[in-house]
């Protein structure tokens, strides 16, 4: 058995820089990467809102206040639901994302049958630093919930903006 010589050592080192250079390269910066994570945290709470609903028979919501964060309910914002992985009050700050924020106020509520009865047809937008947005948006008569891409931001130069700015 032998280890590794330092010519293989930094030729992985050199091959997975070069992965990583690629992978900033097509998504533009790192700022697209963070609004899809954060949009994507936000997709996933709001369906997580309308399966309580439907699962209990209760109404069940989300409210987001720009600039703070979001507070997944039961009946009303002062009731949050328990997060089902830590076990505490389902109240986001979006922090973990680092410079990312909501950039305006939405509520989106859910009667038993996972139906928006308050907030369908809108959504809430998520701005990082570098200029990406994205927006989460909740179907009106059905409640399926999407992300939209609305802004790459100026760092970007994937194929996809790069076309669409022709």
């Amino acid at each position: 058995m032998r280890g590794f010589t330092l010519m293989e050592f930094l030729l992985v080192m050199i091959l997975l820089s070069g992965v990583v250079l690629l992978f900033v390269s097509y998504t533009g910066d790192v700022g697209n990467v963070t609004a899809d994570a954060a949009s994507r945290k936000v997709e996933s709470d709001i369906r997580y809102a309308k399966q309580l609903a439907t699962a209990t028979e209760a109404v069940h919501g989300v409210v987001f206040v720009p600039g703070e964060g979001y507070t997944v309910y039961q009946g009303d914002e002062s009731q949050p639901v328990e997060d089902p992985l830590d076990r505490q009050p389902m109240v986001e700050d979006l922090s973990e994302f680092g410079g990312v924020v909501l950039s305006n106020s939405y509520r989106v509520e859910f009667d038993r049958f996972g139906k928006p009865v308050v907030g369908g047809g809108s959504g809430v937008t998520v701005l990082a630093d570098g200029g990406a947005s994205r927006r989460v948006y909740v179907a009106q008569n059905t409640g399926a919930t999407v992300v939209d891409m609305l802004d790459y931001g100026s760092g970007c130069s994937c194929r996809l903006c790069m076309e669409g700015s022709r």
